[in-house]
């Protein structure tokens, strides 16, 4: 039975196979209702110091662990809840300010679809355009408001509803790095598209 501390091995091996590094791990508990709230913050490789003017894409990775699906890995008999993890994209745009919001979004998009050609060709081929935020930065120059930079914003989730029977650990730990690999995929792709100098980066492991 899927347990919390699978999943968070899991996790962690997958990301660090797949190249991305985390900033950010904060494990929360909300006392009143026994859930516990991960989120961390995976940047793939960047340059040093991190700075908002060469921050590169990077993906915020979230999920909630409530007390029924702690109950449930214990082998209580009922239906458990679903569990997903929420991938939030977050792509800054700099010295693309000529470029419409209907540009940036196709542009992300097609790094999208790209990606899920390469894991999931069947799932590629049906697949609706992801939704893509654009929030634009303005600046008050004294005479006017101008747009300084944009901030790209995209949700994805990952159903681990079918993970829950499966006793197979080897199971869980391959559709994790497959969906590691996406991401990392995805982020390298608008790293090259959006922050083509934001890269440069080797942490001291690799260095």
């Amino acid at each position: 039975m899927l347990t919390y501390d699978d999943l968070i091995a899991g996790l962690e091996d997958a990301w660090i196979a797949a190249g991305l590094h985390e900033h950010a791990l904060i494990e929360s508990v909300i006392p009143a209702s026994h859930d516990r709230n991960v989120k961390v913050e995976l940047f793939p490789d960047h340059p040093e110091p991190l700075t908002e003017e060469n921050m590169p894409p990077w993906v915020e990775l979230s999920f909630t662990w409530s007390a029924l699906h702690q109950l449930y890995s214990e082998g209580r008999d009922f239906a458990p809840e679903p569990l997903d993890l929420i991938w939030i994209y977050n792509v800054p745009v700099r010295g693309m300010i000529d470029r419409s919001d209907n540009e940036l979004v196709r542009m992300f998009q097609r790094v999208v679809h790209a990606a899920f050609q390469r894991f999931y060709p069947a799932e590629a081929e049906t697949m609706e355009p992801i939704a893509v935020e654009v929030r634009r930065i303005y600046q008050d120059d004294g005479q006017r408001l101008r747009s300084v930079y944009s901030h790209l914003v995209s949700t994805n989730l990952t159903d681990l509803s079918d993970q829950w029977a499966n006793r197979d650990l080897h199971t869980l730990h391959n559709l994790m790095r497959t969906e590691a690999q996406l991401v990392s995929t995805i982020i390298h792709g608008l790293t090259e598209l959006f922050a083509p100098n934001g890269r440069g980066y080797r942490s001291v492991d690799t260095a």
